[in-house]
């Protein structure tokens, strides 16, 4: 298994003779940060991240080392955490070991042997754990697909907007510097689940501002929890569920849930998703417009102001952007995933609905067509949008 090219290594101590230890022993090994006390560093953690092993004295300046490792999960959640100690304790060592996830307890003072041999175990565990945890997130990424392909079958007008709102909120998250995008696509993938579990009539109401029954507005209200009710049982999807229940929290403290944060205490992936999703409904079939975010800004204290400003950015640049599509007039042999359908899929019939138009085809959406023409008859041909193949430039010949 390969290491990552440059490990951080973060220590913490009161002793100068300890930190200076650790930047001679290690820095050929990766990135070696030292602290003297825990505020500084949970600061640098809070702002970096990134971590591979954090290493600490139990006895240091500032909230202590045990409270220090239990602060630091929220910055380095994945870390590898060393403890050099002192103490004699059973008790505050063993509490040490089992709360705070303490990879390994070293006794002062120890010899360069015996510390070095500690670091690089703690590095491979790091690198197996991001290995592991790599190949699940890989993994859970596959099932959730086809999960949201099945929902799309039933729900095709609730979900046709994943595709390009998964595609927008990666344009956002690359200008805010977001490194690990897996939870905010996760919770993209799953945002129109909400919308699947309510009556349509309410939730049509609802999107067209119109008056709600007291018992209507109880039943909108109850779908981010019943969300994240859902969600928070599949494993590794907890965080992907708390975004999801709070996407529809104003910035202001409007919305949904009613008791929820406000402004910056929301989470920065639920504020993404609620000026995605409130942007997808503003929006004309062409996509989104100047007039969409104009709409938007009648109620722009729901959203956070600079997040609105960096999509106004970042999703009004695609207006400008050279066409990479074509339209394609096709027969359902023809289609190829990654289509995306410019008109409403209907059956020859009944002219009942297929798929919506906006949808992105895949695979599986492509047998559903199939199936519909084998046993109804599909209106063909349908139109797609089909990406274009840039055509690389001629390579200049020597004469």
């Amino acid at each position: 298994m390969e290491r990552r090219s440059v490990d951080k290594i973060l220590v913490v101590d009161t002793d100068a003779k300890v930190l200076e230890a650790f930047v001679r022993l290690f820095q050929d090994k990766g990135q070696v940060i030292t602290f003297s006390e825990t505020e500084g560093a949970l600061k640098w953690l809070k702002e970096n991240g990134g971590v591979s092993v954090i290493v600490t004295a139990l006895n240091v300046s500032g909230r202590g080392g045990s409270a220090f490792l239990q602060a630091s999960e929220a910055f380095a959640p994945h870390a590898s955490r060393i403890i050099l100690t002192t103490e004699t304790s059973v008790d505050r060592l063993k509490e040490a070991v089992n709360e705070r996830h303490i990879f390994m307890f070293l006794n002062k003072p120890c010899s360069a042997t015996e510390l070095t041999a500690a670091v690089d175990g703690a590095l491979a565990h790091h690198a197996q754990l991001t290995y592991e945890r790599h190949m699940l997130e890989k993994t859970l990424s596959g099932s959730v697909k086809l999960l949201i392909e099945m929902l799309a079958l039933f729900h095709t007008e609730a979900f046709r907007r994943t595709p390009i709102m998964r595609a927008q909120a990666l344009k956002i998250a690359k200008r805010l510097s977001i490194k690990r995008t897996w939870e905010l696509e996760m919770a993209v993938m799953f945002s129109p689940l909400g919308e699947a579990l309510l009556p349509r009539e309410i939730l049509g109401r609802y999107r067209a501002a119109k008056t709600l029954t007291d018992q209507e507005r109880r039943v909108l209200a109850s779908a981010p929890a019943q969300t994240k009710q859902l969600l928070k049982n599949i494993p590794q999807l907890e965080k992907v569920a708390e975004v999801l229940y709070l996407s529809g929290r104003g910035f202001d403290g409007s919305g949904f849930p009613e008791d929820g944060p406000t402004a910056k205490d929301i989470p920065l992936n639920s504020r993404i998703i609620k000026v995605l999703t409130d942007l997808w409904y503003a929006s004309p079939e062409t996509g989104v417009d100047a007039a969409a975010f104009e709409a938007l800004a009648i109620n722009h204290k729901q959203y956070d102001p600079h997040l609105l400003q960096i999509a106004k950015a970042c999703l009004l640049d695609e207006l400008d952007a050279p066409q990479e599509r074509k339209i394609s007039a096709c027969y359902i042999r023809a289609l190829k995933p990654g289509d995306i359908l410019i008109d409403d899929a209907l059956t020859e019939g009944t002219h009942e609905l297929v798929l919506s138009s906006g949808h992105e085809l895949t695979e599986t959406t492509i047998r559903r067509l199939e199936q519909f023409d084998k046993i109804s008859g599909v209106r063909q041909p349908i139109r797609v949008h089909r990406a274009v193949k840039l055509e690389e430039p001629p390579k200049a010949v020597n004469a």
